[in-house]
């Protein structure tokens, strides 16, 4: 047994519970009409990584408040260059959030525990969830955010602090 593997074991028992969340996610019926788009996917930037993609998926409507959960997978690329040997940083995230507005414009508050993997180390944050959104909750409806991302706990100390973000995106 090499000293790695140590490592790989508690690794793919994460990804394999992150896997079965993102199943429980998609496979939750939202309680609203059938013209509400319950399903969006979004890029962005920032929010501890340099990008990320998100699948999210509304869980609870009403007129002025929305539960929302969501899955994502983000990063930062590596540096190989001569001199360097910097490793990729991956993140998995899960979000659960409250969303609070009216329409197509939505303050959110959410939590958002997230696995990073550099290198061989494996580490979980806490974030917190600020942000601002303008969303269409028809299909096919768009789907813009913008907002604040602090770590709340941090089991590592990481080079990577961005903990402000944007995205744009498609409700379906």
């Amino acid at each position: 047994m090499d000293s790695g593997s140590h490592v790989c074991m508690p690794l793919k028992r994460s990804l394999l519970l992150v896997v079965f969340c993102c199943l429980l996610l998609g496979s939750l019926a939202a309680q609203n009409a059938e013209s509400i788009g319950r399903n969006v996917l979004y890029v962005g930037g920032g929010r501890q990584g340099l990008l990320y993609l998100k699948y999210e998926r509304l869980l609870f409507f009403q007129a002025w408040t929305q539960t929302i959960a969501n899955a994502g997978l983000g990063g930062v690329p590596g540096d190989h260059s001569p001199g360097y040997n910097e490793p990729r940083h991956t993140i998995f995230t899960l979000e659960a959030a409250q969303l609070f507005g009216y329409k197509f414009l939505f303050l959110e508050l959410g939590i958002e525990p997230a696995m990073n993997i550099h290198g061989r180390n494996t580490y979980i944050d806490l974030n917190g969830i600020l942000g601002l959104r303008f969303q269409t909750w028809k299909p096919e409806g768009v789907f813009v955010q913008a907002g604040y991302n602090p770590r709340l706990y941090r089991t590592h100390e990481s080079e990577v602090e961005v903990p402000v973000y944007v995205g744009l995106g498609l409700c379906f």
